[in-house]
């Protein structure tokens, strides 16, 4: 699997894989000393990525608390979300990171990150004597032309549509939306002839 490092002109980072990664990531962890990112697996296996980060981008890296990790799969995003990010040791990093911003809506936060990527670089090639295979995955795609494959596109179409906030859903007479719930009378009631019977 190659795998490039990209960058928003901001600083933001995101992983691309030139395919779906088998296994979900559940962070990723960089060292300093090295330069190498470790790409660790939710079934506690990890990946050492084997092409070091260029010092010009190790202060950028070094304000993320987050990252984004998507593929890159015939001419479509086809996996898009994030996850911590974290530098190797570093353990008040930890503590601070920890009060990093959640993506609540993973699509169009890696939408909005990919469409500003201007810049990045190669971070892992399975094969290192190719090097034919040393520039960018996307080839001649620009990153801001790119779209979801049709899976993800029906996920950030509902991301993207309007909430409706709790207590004003039309028709359940909740907060002050109106309309809905019933009338009870407290009047007096006519006994029907036939029950004195």
């Amino acid at each position: 699997m190659d795998i490039d490092l990209l960058f928003t002109p901001e600083g933001e980072s995101g992983l691309i894989s030139g395919g779906n990664l088998v296994q979900k990531v559940a962070g990723v962890i960089f060292s300093l000393e090295t330069g190498i990112l470790s790409l660790e697996f939710l079934d506690m296996d990890y990946l050492d990525l084997n092409i070091p980060v260029e010092k010009d981008f190790h202060s950028a890296l070094d304000f993320s608390n987050l990252i984004h990790v998507g593929a890159y799969s015939k001419d479509h995003i086809a996996q898009a979300y994030q996850v911590p990010f974290m530098i190797a040791d570093d353990p008040y990093r930890a503590e601070a990171g920890s009060a990093g911003a959640d993506a609540g809506n993973p699509l169009l936060a890696f939408e909005a990150f990919i469409k500003r990527c201007k810049f990045g670089q190669p971070v892992h090639r399975e094969d290192l004597g190719d090097e034919d295979k040393m520039g960018c995955l996307l080839g001649d795609a620009v990153p801001s032309s790119l779209e979801f494959a049709p899976h993800l596109a029906r996920r950030r179409s509902f991301e993207a549509a309007p909430k409706l906030a709790p207590g004003n859903v039309p028709g359940l007479g909740l907060g002050t939306s109106g309309g809905g719930g019933g009338a009870v009378s407290r009047g007096t009631s006519k006994k029907d002839p036939k029950d004195s019977e």
